[in-house]
């Protein structure tokens, strides 16, 4: 007999409600409470039993208030429930204030602890034409999967090298052209690059060299190596959380440009929320595991019972050991001398008197029809036994105001730090302009200690001789 998965799925229903239905008569249980505990045996950890809207439970303003409850009182169609959320009430009011002082048309960040999954702080804030802009997402821009993920993207590319193609920071690809363009003379399309330099991976990283990344997928990669990273990563899926995320997207490409475009983050159809953005980040200070995030730590009902408890739970792994420490150093490379050194400028100066470990990936890119600029930071911190991960994305109208990479350094030396996360957040250094005729300090990248050799390498020498001076490119701009 053929028997459909669906009528598979039916028969196992109906069994299981028989089922429930002798347990609650033969040992008075009431159904109501196997039921949620067959629910959540289902579900997995992070689905709330008898709760079935989670979402419901918060307010519609709650993650953008300077100081929302921690813990609270909702009412569910079980009767009155308190909500105990992760959320730490110094690191939430850092953070609205960073918001507070720019004036971006958008702005949204997820505080993770690493190795738990924890949200320690997650908030919004949107100008009225910010709220128009994106209306999907206005609720909470945290969980909107609908922004151009940009150069975090090369998060993932740098993975496929690192884990499936056992590269290292010194791998060597030649590069032509500006750093933050993206042509397909710089990636050997239809003619060879123009008097190209060879650049390690570490530098490419941290200075977010778009035609590095393009001509390593065209090289080295399959379109396979890249998609199954993304799905271990957890693309085009559901990210489950207590609260529902919009899919972060990655489609194939079709061609080699495409491909070139993908691999660097140059394009607008790979998409990614801050939350799922701070997961990622989280890569490299937790062994490399994807774990399932949660603001929930436990629900009581009105009598003091138990109805829900938080389970640290891991999705995925996509990365072994090697390619975390590998991963790790790379991000590092990004905050001490790449696109995110003036935003940690400050924070570095502390973290190096205190031991600490500080990495992460910046990003920039337009919204479709030019509309607004994305600009992201996903990184990580650690110290002893903390690790924390961050992610922030501004969306910028004429005028830039703050670095999302400075917001970023703010919470990770607010994590880091107990005795300053009650202080004001500092003020953002500006740069100092760059004169036309000298080199550009960006280029002299040293990686951190464990490969410090490659950077005095004579190739690298040699590619470090070349201005990175920044421009935009025609179509539009993107980069680190």
């Amino acid at each position: 007999m053929n028997v459909s998965k669906n009528t598979f799925f039916s028969i196992s229903n109906h069994a299981a409600a028989t089922i429930l239905l002798l347990l609650e008569v033969c040992f008075l249980i009431p159904f109501s409470a196997l039921a949620a505990r067959a629910e959540g045996d289902v579900d997995g950890p992070g689905r709330h039993g008898a709760v079935k809207n989670a979402a419901s439970l918060f307010s519609d303003r709650y993650f953008y208030e300077l100081k929302p409850p921690t813990a609270f009182t909702a009412t569910a169609p079980e009767g009155k429930l308190t909500v105990q959320t992760t959320l730490r009430p110094e690191l939430q009011q850092r953070l609205m204030t960073c918001f507070a002082r720019s004036a971006p048309l958008i702005a949204a960040a997820v505080v993770l602890d690493a190795k738990t999954g924890a949200v320690l702080a997650m908030g919004n804030q949107a100008s009225k034409a910010g709220a128009n802009l994106l209306p999907d997402g206005a609720r909470n821009y945290c969980v909107y999967g609908g922004f151009p993920a940009a150069s975090l993207a090369k998060i993932i590319t740098a993975a496929v090298a690192l884990e499936k193609k056992g590269f290292d920071a010194n791998h060597l690809i030649p590069v032509s052209g500006r750093y933050h363009t993206l042509y397909r003379s710089q990636v050997g399309i239809e003619r060879a690059p123009y008097k190209p330099e060879l650049v390690p991976l570490d530098k490419a990283f941290a200075l977010s060299i778009n035609p590095y990344f393009g001509r390593m997928w065209l090289d080295s990669f399959t379109d396979r190596d890249f998609l199954d990273m993304g799905q271990d990563m957890l693309f085009n899926a559901p990210l489950e959380f207590d609260l529902p995320v919009t899919k972060s997207r990655m489609i194939p490409p079709v061609d080699d440009f495409q491909r070139a475009e993908v691999a660097s983050g140059y394009n607008t159809r790979t998409t990614l929320s801050p939350l799922h953005a701070a997961v990622i980040a989280a890569l490299a200070a937790n062994g490399g595991k994807m774990l399932r995030p949660y603001i929930i730590d436990k629900i009581t009902d009105a009598n003091g019972k138990l109805v829900y408890e938080h389970m640290v739970k891991t999705l995925s792994q996509p990365l072994s050991p090697r390619s975390v420490l590998q991963l790790n150093e790379l991000m590092q490379a990004t905050v001490q001398n790449g696109t995110a050194r003036n935003s940690f400028s400050s924070v570095r100066q502390i973290g190096a008197a205190n031991g600490w470990i500080m990495g992460g990936k910046t990003g920039s890119i337009d919204l479709p029809e030019h509309t607004g600029r994305c600009d992201w930071f996903a990184g990580f911190g650690q110290t002893g036994q903390t690790s924390v991960a961050v992610a922030c994305i501004l969306v910028h109208g004429a005028q830039r105001t703050m670095r999302s990479s400075f917001v970023g350094a703010e919470m990770i030396r607010a994590c880091l730090d107990p005795a300053d996360r009650c202080k004001p957040p500092t003020v953002q250094a500006k740069k100092k302009p760059v004169s036309a005729k000298k080199k550009s300090p960006a280029t002299a990248v040293a990686a951190p200690k464990s490969s410090q050799n490659s950077v005095n390498s004579p190739a690298v020498r040699q590619s470090a001789k070349t201005s990175s001076k920044k421009s935009r490119p025609p179509q539009q701009n993107t980069g680190g």
